[in-house]
């Protein structure tokens, strides 16, 4: 058993050396929490702030389909704070390998335009993302048809839907990002969706 050295009472340890060490470290523990808080705190703010426009939204497009074939919330996406991301899987939108709506797709997307017309101070930008197939190994990837896909939505959009066209933008993504990576196969993976960002502008 070690027992405890005792330090001499006239030792050389200097009293202002010790406290000025202690603060120190003690404001650098501050300024890390100061960090920690400022960037991970923003981040669920902004959730918060805008839980209540996302909500609405959601009861918005409920009440548009009502039990048909709705579109569905993707949360598992890393997307910016405060967006939400719709998915329409390719079933019936667009007639197969080409950017031409069908009859259905073009009543289903609509319905999801006026939802978005009727909630434009909800919301500050739409982005449209057109998705093809995974493509197998030698295969090229779809970037025109993706590209043409999410263009041929927001036409729909800015004509029919009358959403902004200054508040859209649109991406083709391909087959890079497939909604089941486990599942190349699965028709879902061909799809279009929507990342409306509901941060307002600066007035």
């Amino acid at each position: 058993m070690t027992t405890r050295k005792r330090i001499p009472p006239d030792s050389d340890i200097n009293p202002y050396i010790a406290f000025t060490d202690m603060a120190f470290t003690l404001v650098l523990v501050v300024l890390m929490l100061v960090v920690l808080v400022t960037v991970y705190g923003r981040v669920g703010w902004d959730d918060i702030k805008y839980r209540d426009a996302q909500a609405q939204m959601v009861q918005a497009v409920r009440k548009a389909y009502q039990g048909t074939a709705a579109p569905q919330v993707n949360e598992q996406k890393n997307d910016p704070p405060g967006a939400q991301r719709w998915v329409f899987a390719q079933t019936n939108l667009f007639q197969p390998g080409t950017a031409k709506l069908t009859p259905t797709g073009r009543s289903t997307l609509l319905r999801f335009a006026g939802v978005i017309r009727n909630k434009q101070e909800l919301w500050r930008r739409l982005r449209i993302e057109g998705h093809t197939r995974p493509t197998r190994s030698g295969e090229r990837d779809d970037w025109l048809l993706s590209s043409q896909r999410a263009e041929q939505v927001a036409r729909i959009f800015q004509s029919a839907g009358h959403v902004p066209p200054y508040r859209m933008a649109i991406a083709g993504r391909a087959g890079q990002n497939p909604q089941f990576r486990n599942d190349l196969n699965n028709p879902v993976n061909e799809r279009v969706e929507f990342l409306i960002e509901y941060a307002q502008k600066e007035q």
